[in-house]
């Protein structure tokens, strides 16, 4: 639906001015710790601006949340990015908000690589991704990538983006009417700590046939929100008593909540199985909505099945074959592009409340 909502064409050649990265021993390829300077970082774009803090120990970015205003924060790769296994950074911004970090390849050849996070309301997080985080964006207007994954030896540049005003331009659609609240106007993103490590993360807990969508153990959400929704972080005082995704909601007459997240990973092509556990205050159905990649970029074939959760906080382990999917075609787990959960209760004759979810242990199976 929305995985194409990324800036068309960004180019970084124009700031890969020659520059000297500071390089620290071990696992630390780049490390920018912003004392009273702005570091090799520019803006990308219009109606923004950048200045230290005022503490001087971080990177405040100011910019326009807008309909085609587009502006982010970004930096030339350091010379040895290709030792990249993480990239991790703390950041602030003044409204709830969803963020994309993006990584660009040289031009020609070379594609743009995107993946989201969610930014609760003046809230310091640790954000903390490696390159399986990642996926292509195949929009209309995105560069084309020759080899169609992502070669950290040709990457040239990197940037931190506010995704309110892409999802400002999220297009009517009468058959699912979703909801859409941008928080329009200036705002600020404060970024302190950035790092890129050639060290592994700690492997994700799963089973031998189990495929990562996302971690919950992370600090920081991988989930995002059209609008509508608080996202949370529950560490284990929720229903499933594990790292779980909070997600509190009004459900509403003609519009839907969307929960949403980018799926990524050659590995996905082996999926046969999605797995999770979820919890709800009332009884609800949702909707689970996967999307697969169109050729040539835009919205791809989605695919939906129901489930319904009982209420009463009630824990079901959700276990659902990708074949049994509906859709125009049969769902290729090799296009994976997307995963998306709705609340439709409102429109199967239900009256609307608030409610609040728990999904936990996430994954795809092989087998």
């Amino acid at each position: 639906m929305i995985g194409h909502m990324v800036p068309k064409a960004i180019c970084l050649c124009c700031i890969l001015a020659a520059a000297g990265f500071a390089q620290a021993p071990d696992d630390v390829v780049f490390r920018q710790k912003f004392q009273g300077d702005t570091g090799n970082w520019t803006i990308l774009g219009q109606h923004a601006s950048m200045a230290p803090s005022p503490d001087s120990r971080s990177l405040a970015f100011t910019y326009e949340v807008a309909p085609k205003i587009f502006s982010g924060l970004v930096s030339p790769a350091p010379a040895d990015f290709a030792k990249m296994q993480r990239m991790r950074f703390h950041v602030k911004t003044d409204h709830a908000t969803a963020m994309a970090i993006l990584i660009s390849e040289k031009k020609p050849g070379g594609g743009n690589y995107s993946t989201w996070f969610w930014s609760p309301a003046n809230t310091w997080q640790w954000v903390e991704v490696t390159p399986a985080d990642f996926s292509l964006n195949d929009g209309p207007g995105d560069p084309k990538d020759t080899d169609g994954k992502l070669d950290l030896a040709d990457v040239e540049g990197f940037g931190l983006f506010d995704l309110g005003s892409f999802f400002a331009q999220t297009p009517a659609n009468a058959d699912f009417p979703v909801m859409v609240q941008v928080d329009k106007g200036q705002h600020t993103a404060i970024l302190d700590g950035f790092e890129v490590l050639s060290s592994p993360p700690a492997p994700p807990r799963l089973s031998a046939d189990g495929i990562r969508i996302g971690t919950l153990d992370r600090s920081f959400i991988d989930w995002v929100t059209l609008g509508g929704m608080d996202l949370k972080l529950n560490a284990g005082e929720n229903p499933l008593k594990a790292p779980a995704l909070e997600v509190s909601y009004k459900q509403a007459e003609g519009q839907f909540q969307v929960l949403l997240r980018r799926v990524a990973g050659s590995e996905m092509a082996k999926a046969k199985r999605l797995v999770f556990d979820v919890a709800s205050e009332h009884d609800i159905t949702l909707m689970i909505s996967l999307e697969m990649t169109k050729p040539g970029g835009g919205q791809g074939p989605r695919f939906t099945l129901p489930i319904y959760p009982p209420g009463g906080k009630e824990v079901i382990h959700v276990n659902l074959d990708l074949s049994d999917f509906q859709g125009d075609g049969k769902f290729d787990p090799a296009q994976w592009r997307s995963l998306a959960i709705a609340d439709i209760t409102v429109a199967g004759g239900g009256a609307p409340d608030a409610n609040t979810i728990w999904i936990g242990n996430l994954a795809a199976m092989k087998e």
